[in-house]
């Protein structure tokens, strides 16, 4: 057999053999419920991520359109 042919079936048959089956994936209602505080740190983290950015070019755009 060509050695391309051996590559490309040993390259195949570890991606069709599947693997062991990921353990710690649990599901249902967490064990530690998050109390408000977290919450609220989280969606706040979350809010500056993604709208800090554009808030910041939004309040400098003075400074952008300057052309010096």
């Amino acid at each position: 057999m060509p050695l391309a042919l051996l590559a490309a079936r040993s390259v195949l048959r570890s991606v069709a053999r599947p693997g062991p089956t990921p353990r710690g994936i649990v599901s249902g209602p967490p064990q530690n419920p998050l109390g408000p505080g977290e919450s609220f740190i989280g969606f706040a983290a979350m809010f500056f991520a993604c709208l800090g950015p554009a808030a910041w070019v939004m309040a400098h755009l003075d400074d952008y359109k300057k052309r010096e």
